[in-house]
């Protein structure tokens, strides 16, 4: 359920002029270190591989199909993040580490990464409902309005991140339309260890972590413990979090591993509320529910298989159980809502790889089950929702250096709802395919071209309501996209990427604030282009830099013409490590800059818009033996901006987000 604050404001020239400036600075310095990095290639000798450097050419994925692929040849706009790339920010969190990325808007309305707006591809306000978020492979995607718990997933137990911009809807169909963010968390290590951490920090944050992982024979093993606790940038912005969990591998013989994974998460949080345009500037660390909380426990089994046939081919499947139980209390509002939430899945894949007719071949086929049952505990209320999706994908190499992609994919949702007075449900079943072209050449660098459709269902609240009953007009959503790109690396050290996208949304959802309902938009038009560079000129500096250029509108009416809230047209980030001048130490730096926008519900485009602003942040690290010291600042400049904001009749209704703050902290490995 979602709690909508109204008010209402002014445009204001100024910052507008202000802002656009910003971005033609940003963009000036883009292009020279971008120009840069070219002249500075020459230099690199072709056989040189300093320790640490990731910056390789052939990188390997597990998302954009399901199994191991090299990023060259699939024809999507991809970004993997790193380990050295997770260790070398100043992040708290997983959103912390997706602002940098292009494409990808986060907006965190409480600034302690658990409600958090993560957006691919222009979305605004239901960006978290067309954006899938997985952990291993396992979807995390509420089916209701709660959205992606980040806090669930701790930073110090991920490997890596992969991001897949561009529908995802054959491969995992429901919310896979604006892409797909893979969070793939650490393997046991044969090796036995313990990593303990401990991060103090502004707004009394302090962190303690501890990890323990080792291995004997076929067995791998990996325990780890996690509490997290702030009292937050506001009043009653406080978050208290805990985690417990593990990792075990079994190889009984070569050709079978088994993976067994879960989880334990529970915390507590305040929720400040936002703030009117005079209260902000009277106090932006105040609030305005002082009693408001909220609270969650979540827990999750996953069994994986993963059975090596030979000639026949490959079979994986996973099998995972999950629990979330969840409690918002509205105080102010004299309101409270606890929820249960229920989920099974079974998701079986085959995988050959074969030639065909002296071709190069990989085909890919599955299922993905999934049953939800959520009661919601103070209204009585039950909801069930049960999905099957069936999918197949095909890479077929036409020359050793043209690889043609096709895949299609039906899925069938079924939902049903009871209250003590009514029973209601739906059936609904969409359809989408993907086709695409890559073209490779020189060193690890290609050219692609693709077209997809994708769809998305309602979720559970967007469609039904104990108070409205069943939403019998809304639609599934579906969409048409196009994109090209190209992957161009210069030399064997510096990677460039820049990507072109539209695509037509037909009944996109979204909540309309002149009925207070949930509907379909006829059409929609999300188009715009990525760019990115990234390059390590000598061994001990490595840089990057990254530009969106994002244009969501509504195509028909009531809205015509206007812009979709909370979609910026401009984006940039630029950062740089040095690291090893001397031996152990490491600097990174990263600026953000996030222009401006309509707040949430502004569909009308009629209320002042959302302020364009920039953060810059810093981490120095020094390394000795098996001791790590850090010390980190966000926000450098002390800039007093808001990520979100809220249209309504009055004006804005603020969610003022943190000014300058430190962390630091040590970790030890023994």
């Amino acid at each position: 359920m979602k709690t909508r604050v109204l008010v209402r404001s002014h445009l204001d020239f100024c910052r507008r002029k202000e802002a656009k400036m910003k971005v033609i600075k940003a963009l000036m310095v883009f292009v020279v270190i971008g120009y840069l990095l070219f002249l500075n290639t020459a230099a690199i000798p072709s056989d040189q591989d300093p320790k640490g450097d990731e910056t390789t050419l052939q990188e390997v994925v597990v998302t954009a199909t399901r199994t191991t692929e090299e990023i060259s040849r699939i024809p999507a706009n991809i970004t993997v993040i790193t380990k050295r790339d997770i260790e070398a920010s100043n992040a708290r969190n997983i959103p912390d580490l997706l602002r940098g990325q292009e494409g990808v808007v986060v907006r965190d309305y409480l600034g302690n990464g658990k409600t958090v707006n993560v957006d691919l591809r222009g979305f605004g306000e239901t960006g978290p409902s067309n954006t899938l978020v997985l952990v291993d492979g396992r979807r995390v995607n509420s089916v209701d309005l709660s959205g992606v718990d980040w806090t669930q997933i701790p930073i110090d137990q991920i490997e890596r991140i992969e991001i897949v911009r561009g529908t995802g809807s054959v491969l995992y169909g429901d919310n896979a339309v604006g892409g797909v963010i893979n969070i793939i968390t650490k393997t046991p290590e044969k090796r036995p260890h313990t990593d303990a951490r401990v991060t103090l920090g502004s707004y009394d944050w302090n962190k303690g972590s501890l990890s323990l992982s080792g291995g004997k024979g076929k067995v791998l093993a990996s325990l780890f413990a996690n509490y997290d606790s702030t009292d937050g940038y506001r009043e009653n912005g406080a978050l208290r979090g805990k985690d417990i969990g593990g990792k075990f591998v079994f190889d009984p013989i070569d050709a079978l591993r088994l993976t067994l994974n879960g989880s334990y998460h529970a915390d507590r949080y305040g929720l400040p509320g936002g703030l009117t345009k005079a209260q902000l500037e009277q106090d932006r660390r105040g609030t305005s529910s002082p009693q408001d909380n909220a609270h969650t426990i979540d827990k999750y089994a996953e069994l994986g298989i993963d059975m090596d046939l030979g000639a026949l081919g490959r079979v994986m499947a996973n099998v995972s159980y999950r629990r979330r139980d969840s409690q918002t209390n509205w105080i102010s509002w004299g309101w409270k809502m606890a929820t249960e939430m229920k989920t099974k899945g079974l998701t079986p894949r085959y995988i050959l790889e074969k030639e065909l007719a002296g071709h190069k071949n990989r085909f890919i086929a599955g299922i993905d089950l999934y049953w939800t049952d959520m009661d919601i505990r103070t209204s009585s209320e039950g909801i069930d929702k049960d999905s099957q999706g069936y999918y197949f994908n095909d890479e077929f190499s036409i020359i050793d250096n043209l690889v043609l992609s096709l895949g299609a994919r039906h899925e069938r949702a079924k939902y049903e709802f009871g209250t003590n007075s009514t029973d209601a449900g739906a059936i609904e079943r969409k359809a989408a395919y993907s086709a695409g072209l890559t073209y490779l050449y020189g060193n690890g660098s290609s050219v692609f071209v693709r077209a997809n459709k994708s769809f998305r269902f309602p979720l559970t609240d967007e469609v039904f309501s104990s108070f409205s009953g069943l939403n019998e007009n809304l639609r599934p959503q579906s969409g048409q996209h196009y994109e090209i790109g190209v992957r161009h690396n210069l030399g064997d050290k510096v990677r460039t990427a820049a990507t072109l996208f539209r695509a037509k949304i037909d009944n996109e959802i979204f909540y309309n604030p002149l009925t207070f309902s949930n509907e379909n938009h006829p059409k929609t038009l999300h188009q715009g282009m990525e760019l990115s560079v990234k390059a390590r000129p000598c061994k001990f500096f490595t840089c990057y830099g990254n530009y969106t250029y994002e244009k969501a509108t509504f195509e028909e009416e009531p809205f015509d013409g206007n812009k979709i809230p909370a979609v910026p047209k401009h984006k940039v980030s630029l950062g740089f490590t040095v690291h090893d001048i001397i031996s152990g130490l490491r600097l990174s730096a990263q600026y953000n800059y996030m222009g401006s926008s309509y707040a949430i519900s502004d569909q009308a485009n009629e209320k002042e818009k959302l302020d364009s602003y920039y953060t810059i942040d810093s981490k120095v690290s020094y390394e000795w033996k098996n001791i790590e010291a850090f010390v980190g600042v966000n926000n450098l400049t002390n800039k007093k901006y808001s990520q979100y904001a809220v249209a309504g009749r009055s004006g804005l209704v603020y969610y003022p987000s943190p000014e300058r703050n430190w962390s630091g902290g040590l970790k030890i490995r023994f």
